[in-house]
């Protein structure tokens, strides 16, 4: 089954109540269009894509599912499947798969790993609303709390939103910085009520098309982690943000290996050049990629050449992870623009 729909902290008439970290992550529904057997395979396939992302932290990991290779392995790995209905009465494939060959299956496209055992964060959030600057709770705004609910369950990372009582909201801040310890003090008092693992302190600001995510990530015997990442919606921003934790978690789960070796990518959907900017600002700030240059851009399709350590397997662990672009199904490293 997808993972429980929110991941969020629950009072009980005792007290607080943390959730497990231990996440079911090599289980997941997909779409069943019919009965036949193409359509089981095909919802099979797609069931394993999320699976792939909930394991690797990052759901872009999920097209890999979609190429020859990744075809073969979900049924390889499928240990069994049966039927259920969704919210909408809609008809769906609920799919468990072997651990081990999942994760096999991703180390050999070279793609980070998380442990399956992972912290359990509490994030405080101060999002930009129309009705101002907003805290965001366990529900409340609802749209916001489930969003972040279900963005952080696409990647298997056990989310904790505070409760927001009365008493909480007294104490917290009207304005706060990732980027400066001094302004996240009181939340950091706040948070001991929780046991977390680990904090995440963040800002989601903006409006229209323009969005940006700021976070701080705190864990015990770590130093702190610090970044940004935008969006042409809150969800946009969100996901770019916690596609950069996934690799904050695991940052050197599973290097790249081999020499360099020149790599040509296809993004179709740039239309514009603030489009074209943003896909070249994200390539540039890849780890271990050298010598970027463009080859072609027109008729909405832009061009690039550069070499990375591990070649083109090793583009879905360290390129596309935050991308603003996502692979399209095929042999060919082609991707589409999302902004």
């Amino acid at each position: 089954m997808r993972l429980p729909l929110p991941l969020v902290c629950v009072v009980l008439a005792l007290g607080l109540c943390r959730p497990a970290a231990a996440l079911d992550l090599y289980q997941a529904s997909a779409p069943l269009a019919d009965a036949g057997d193409a359509a089981r395979t095909s919802a099979v396939t797609t069931a394993f894509g999320r699976v792939l992302g909930q394991v690797a932290g990052r759901p872009a990991a999920a097209a890999l599912a979609q190429q020859p290779a990744g075809r073969a392995a979900a049924q390889l790995a499928l240990l069994g499947f049966g039927s259920k209905t969704g919210p909408a009465g809609e008809p769906l494939i609920e799919a468990r798969f072997e651990p081990r060959a999942v994760r096999e299956f991703l180390a050999a496209q070279h793609v980070a790993i998380l442990p399956d055992q992972r912290p359990t964060l509490l994030l405080w959030l101060l999002a930009g609303t129309d009705a101002g600057p907003t805290w965001v709770g366990a529900d409340e705004p609802l749209e916001l709390a489930s969003m972040l609910a279900q963005a952080a369950a696409d990647r298997g990372l056990p989310l904790l939103l505070p409760m927001l009582d009365l008493g909480e909201r007294a104490n917290l801040p009207a304005s706060v910085d990732p980027a400066d310890p001094a302004s996240l003090a009181a939340l950091s008092t706040a948070a001991a009520r929780y046991r977390p693992d680990g904090v995440l302190y963040g800002r989601l600001d903006g409006g229209g098309e323009r969005w940006r995510a700021e976070l701080r990530l705190a864990l015990p015997g770590k130093d702190d982690a610090v970044w940004s990442a935008t969006g042409t919606s809150q969800q946009a921003a969100v996901d770019a943000a916690l596609d950069r934790l996934a690799l904050q978690l695991a940052p050197a789960a599973a290097p790249p290996d081999g020499p360099l070796a020149a790599v040509q990518i296809a993004i179709d959907g740039v239309d514009g050049m603030a489009a074209y900017g943003r896909v070249w600002e994200h390539l540039g700030q890849v780890p271990g990629l050298r010598g970027l240059r463009p080859l072609a851009l027109g008729n909405g399709r832009a061009m690039f050449r550069f070499e990375l350590a591990g070649g083109e397997a090793a583009l879905a662990g360290r390129v596309e992870p935050g991308a603003p672009f996502a692979r399209v199904a095929g042999e060919a490293p082609t991707y589409r623009y999302q902004p």
